[in-house]
């Protein structure tokens, strides 16, 4: 690839050979280190690509091997100026496009999330971006391994991080669970424990690598050893001689209880909406933006949506183009009172969609005890769930 770009730059040109004593104008050329690539034979002779240079030296050659040569093709970028000499405004244009590409093509334009579940995309984003790491930044000055290793570290609950980079991409590959996947991107200290993240009581212990610190049954509390990474090495006579430190590996499951407390005001203000909407485009490069004519000021009350599209050239080449897609729509405030049996279901409807999303993290219900109680002008959900979960972290016992 370097080579292909360097013969570009310098420029090459096809030349066919003629003559009965080709192979002794070839044997010449490979004597006297001159270059030759896609030798082909055409019509009774033979053509090959030579550098805009050594064609120059090939005169000698030709003269001792009585053989002749004449021009097939020229190419470059010497040529390609040359050919264009008279639109200087175009080999201008085209040649600050390509440095304009090239310098596009070393920057991160693009940051993609894949994988989390408790943590949105903007607590990680917010993360990154206190670390030093937002778009447009040189890719050059991401160690894709150490931001792996610090995204693990700090978000507890991802058991496995990966960041890679594909073209202008930076994309960060996450798995939630306990402290037990290990794989060659997982950064591992070692001599490292699980330790409870939660107060609970122990339901199971399985343990691949490491030494239990407590049973079935047993009552923790939040950072309580559960398993640790320093296995003792006895003696015959039952001493401890020394300790081999590594990484724990365990599945375990506690049961903890979480509390749960909702209140719903029997009398509220909705939204009604008109149906009148309005819409204004922005376009925007980098950190300046266009707005398309439009306003939304003769409503006195709306709501904005926006839809944001980035312009890219290919699946991972992303430009740091933007075009938005604002959207206001107008409403009017509405003086409503629930009835009893409406406050107990939206009050139902969201525990429902509480207790689905600790499901959806890997959390199983043990028990709900969460009742609903419905006043003269308040509604209230209130208890506690009996849960069983991976509530784990690691912890480092290197020292």
């Amino acid at each position: 690839m370097e080579q292909h770009f360097f013969d570009f730059m310098c420029g090459y040109v096809r030349i066919r050979i003629s003559g009965e004593a080709c192979d002794r104008f070839l044997n010449l050329c490979a004597y006297h280190g001159i270059r030759l690539w896609g030798l082909l034979p055409v019509d009774g002779a033979c053509e090959a690509f030579v550098s805009k240079k050594d064609f120059f030296r090939l005169k000698a050659f030709v003269r001792k091997s009585h053989t002749r040569i004449r021009l097939a093709g020229r190419y470059g970028f010497p040529f390609f100026v040359h050919r264009y000499r008279s639109r200087w405004a175009c080999v201008f244009g085209a040649l600050a496009a390509a440095v304009f590409m090239v310098w596009l093509s070393a920057h991160v334009w693009n940051i993609r999330i894949e994988g989390n579940l408790s943590q949105t995309d903007d607590v990680i984003f917010e993360y990154l971006k206190n670390e030093g790491i937002s778009h447009g930044m040189w890719k050059n000055q991401i160690d894709t391994q150490e931001l792996s290793e610090q995204i693990r570290m700090y978000f507890t609950q991802f058991s496995w991080v990966s960041a890679r980079l594909e073209g202008t991409m930076l994309i960060i590959y996450v798995r939630e669970g306990t402290a037990d996947v290990q794989t060659d991107n997982a950064v591992h200290v070692s001599g490292s424990g699980i330790a409870a993240a939660k107060a609970g009581m122990v339901v199971s212990v399985f343990v691949r690598k490491g030494y239990a610190a407590v049973a079935a049954g047993d009552t923790v509390e939040a950072g309580d050893l559960l398993v640790s990474g320093r296995i003792p090495i006895y003696s015959d006579d039952g001493e401890i001689l020394s300790w081999q430190k590594v990484n724990a590996d365990a599945d375990i499951l506690l049961r903890t209880e979480t509390d749960y407390y909702e209140e719903l005001a029997c009398e509220t203000t909705l939204k009604y909406y008109t149906g009148r909407e309005k819409t204004r485009y922005l376009f925007r490069a980098g950190g300046v933006s266009f707005a398309l004519p439009g306003s939304w000021k003769e409503f006195a009350l709306f709501d904005l949506t926006g839809e944001m599209t980035q312009a890219q050239l290919s699946d991972n080449f992303y430009l740091p183009v933007y075009f938005c897609k604002y959207t206001a729509k107008e409403y009017e405030n509405l003086q409503y009172s629930y009835t009893e049996e409406q406050a107990r279901q939206i009050l139902e409807s969201n525990l429902s969609d509480f207790v689905e999303n600790l499901e959806e993290k890997g959390v199983q219900i043990f028990q709900n005890n969460v009742t609903i109680d419905l006043y003269e002008k308040v509604a209230v959900a209130r208890g506690t769930l009996i849960t069983d979960e991976s509530a784990v972290v690691s912890v480092d016992e290197s020292e």
